[in-house]
């Protein structure tokens, strides 16, 4: 872990979403979504401070109402096209605070992610890597991905032989978008994305790494969050 380095909490959050509708504030047991990223921040004993980077109204007074700095985004960098990085580093360009900082980002869209979570994935960044990232085992193998041709499918990757007992022993994962921990000069660096070659993984279980994406993915989360009581 690195030490005498401020740590800083990015969360974007845009106010379009073709997916879901208004997601980043919909509200799960009388609070908005984005309150629960928020408010699971401010219990991190290794945070300094929260930012929120939104180009909405709405989103900037939830924000501020449960104790976020609010970032000005962009309208560019608001669209659906718009670079996850070039919002990171717009970030980085407007608070002082964040240089040579480590960076905490945060997914609104998964909201059940533990403190305890945050702290490990911080405790196991140093400066021997370039990133943390939360992550779930797969359940699926790459070998066993299909894609349309035409009006068939197809094995995605061709020429993989049926899984040996030797590859029954290795597991895949996949990043679940809950927490990434890098630094700003890291950052400042990337020209495509924000994860690097040199990475270390923190394995969470299928409820914590639970992203809404579809009214589905809402339904689920809000039925695990209002039983729970989270």
């Amino acid at each position: 872990m690195y030490k005498n380095r401020k740590v800083i909490c990015f969360i974007p959050a845009r106010g379009g979403s073709k997916g879901l509708p208004r997601k980043n504030i919909l509200t799960i047991a009388g609070k908005p979504l984005i309150a629960y990223s928020i408010n699971t921040a401010k219990k991190v004993k290794y945070i300094d401070k929260i930012f929120v980077s939104t180009e909405d109204e709405e989103i900037k007074r939830i924000s501020h109402e449960y104790g976020a700095e609010v970032i000005d985004r962009p309208t560019e960098l608001a669209s659906d096209t718009a670079s996850f990085l070039d919002v990171v580093k717009h970030m980085i360009s407007v608070i002082p605070e964040t240089k040579n900082a480590v960076i905490v980002l945060f997914w609104v869209t998964t909201p059940i992610r533990k403190i305890e979570h945050i702290e490990r994935c911080i405790e196991l960044f140093d400066e021997n890597i370039d990133c943390v990232v939360s992550v779930m085992e797969a359940k699926i193998r790459p070998s066993w991905l299909l894609i349309q041709k035409g009006n068939l499918l197809q094995f995605w990757q061709k020429g993989i032989p049926e899984p040996n007992r030797q590859q029954q022993k290795e597991t895949f994962f996949y990043m679940n978008g809950s927490v990434v921990v890098t630094s700003s000069d890291f950052l400042e660096k990337q020209k495509d994305v924000i994860i690097g070659d040199k990475m270390k993984g923190y394995l969470m279980d299928e409820k914590h790494s639970l992203d809404i994406d579809t009214k589905f993915d809402f339904d689920l989360c809000k039925l695990i969050i209002e039983s729970s009581k989270i």
